[in-house]
């Protein structure tokens, strides 16, 4: 039987935090301080309000499920 332990969660560390964290290291300042220098850069990767991304996004979905929606079918003509 499987104890409690093996089925705990797995720790988890948000990506931004790390580099968070390594800034303060680096320099020896707080979180605060190096959260403003890393947060701006960060967010410039951020995909965040791009509608040419979300479009493309949906465009791959919607032909994703015609073609599942075809499968199925022809699975049920056979």
């Amino acid at each position: 039987m499987a104890t409690r332990d093996e089925h705990y969660e797995s720790k988890f560390e948000y990506p931004v935090m790390k580099l968070i964290r390594e800034r303060a290291e680096e320099k020896d300042i707080s979180y605060v301080q190096a959260a403003g220098e890393v947060v701006p850069e960060y967010e410039k990767g951020i995909r965040y309000r791009d509608s040419e991304y979300e479009q493309a996004c949906i465009n791959a979905r919607k032909k994703e499920m015609a073609e599942l929606a075809e499968r199925a079918q022809t699975t049920k003509n056979r």
